[in-house]
C-alpha cells in the first residue's frame, strides 16, 4: 500500500509545527531548540527535505527565526547591560574603599611619624639628664661603631 501524498495536509502540518514552536509548546520536541527548518520538520513528523517544497514556508520559517533572533538578541543586550551597570558599582564600589584605605594610610604614617618624634624627644631628655662623664661613656661607646671613610 502506497502513501498517498496531499501536499495541502503536508503544508499545513508544516504551518502547525511552526506555530507551536513559535508558542513554546512543542508535541514532539523536548529538549531546547531553535526555529530552523529541522526542527519544524522534526516537529511535524516529517522526513528531513520536506520544507524546500513549500516556499511559503520556507518564507514563514525565516520569518520566525528572525522574530526569534531579535529576541534573544535583546535578551543578550539586556543582559549585557546588566552585567556592564553590576560592574560599574562593583567599581565604584571599589574606588571608594581605595580611598577610604589611602586616608587610612596616611593617618597611620602620620602617626607613626608623631610617635617617632617623641620617641627622639623622650631619648634627648633621658640624655640630657646624664652626667658629664655619662655622656661621654655613652658618646665614646657609640664612636666606636662608626667607620671612617678615606
Amino acid at each position: 500500500m502506497a502513501k498517498v501524498r496531499n501536499p495541502e495536509v503536508t503544508q499545513k502540518r508544516l504551518l502547525d509545527a511552526l506555530q507551536r514552536l513559535v508558542d513554546g509548546q512543542p508535541e514532539r520536541l523536548t529538549s531546547k531548540y531553535k526555529v530552523n527548518v529541522k526542527s519544524v520538520q522534526e516537529e511535524a513528523g516529517l522526513s528531513l527535505g520536506a520544507a524546500y517544497r513549500y516556499p511559503d514556508v520556507m518564507d514563514a520559517i525565516e520569518a520566525a527565526k528572525l522574530e526569534q533572533s531579535k529576541r534573544s538578541g535583546n535578551l543578550r543586550k539586556r543582559n549585557v547591560n546588566s552585567e556592564l551597570d553590576r560592574l560599574r558599582k562593583e567599581k565604584a564600589k571599589e574606588v571608594t574603599l581605595k580611598e577610604k584605605y589611602r586616608t587610612e594610610l596616611t593617618e597611620a604614617n602620620s602617626r607613626l611619624d608623631q610617635l617617632y618624634a617623641e620617641q627622639t624627644m623622650q631619648l634627648m631628655a633621658m640624655f640630657n639628664l646624664l652626667d658629664i662623664k655619662d655622656k661621654s661613656k655613652l658618646l665614646q661607646k657609640s664612636s666606636s661603631n662608626v667607620v671612617r671613610i678615606k
